[in-house]
């Protein structure tokens, strides 16, 4: 979808949730730990622009983060926007149902509301 800083942003193709994976793309790393001082600090500042984009665009309930990396190692971070209504709800989002994918069109759009977000966040970080 994007990227920021050292980080690929990907979108959850489950449509149930707005759901983004933030991926930092340094090899051997399946812990926060395991990245430099420097490269967590980066981490945590694309972290905390897609808490900001997740919020302005969907005003959830609560925002749930987690790495969890049972079924894929390499370190990702998931942001999963929450709401009192959502299927789950007030339980976690994994193992619950089916994940509905997104209508091709639904995408699209949401990934170009998404990319416009996190450039304007990155840039008001930035200045």
């Amino acid at each position: 979808m994007t990227v920021i800083g050292l980080s690929q942003i990907r979108l959850s193709h489950d449509s149930r949730y707005p759901w983004l994976i933030l991926i930092p793309q340094i090899n051997n790393c399946s812990e926060l730990d395991d990245l430099s001082f420097e490269q967590q600090i980066e981490v945590l500042k694309a972290s905390n622009i897609l808490s900001a984009v997740l919020k302005n665009c969907f005003f959830p309930t609560k925002l749930n983060i987690a790495a969890l990396g049972n079924m894929v190692k390499q370190l990702h971070i998931h942001h999963v926007a929450r709401f009192e209504y959502d299927d789950a709800w007030p339980g976690p989002i994994w193992g619950r149902g089916h994940a509905i994918v997104y209508a091709s069109d639904k995408k699209k759009a949401l990934i170009a509301l998404l990319r416009r977000s996190i450039t304007n966040s990155v840039y008001a970080t930035a200045n």
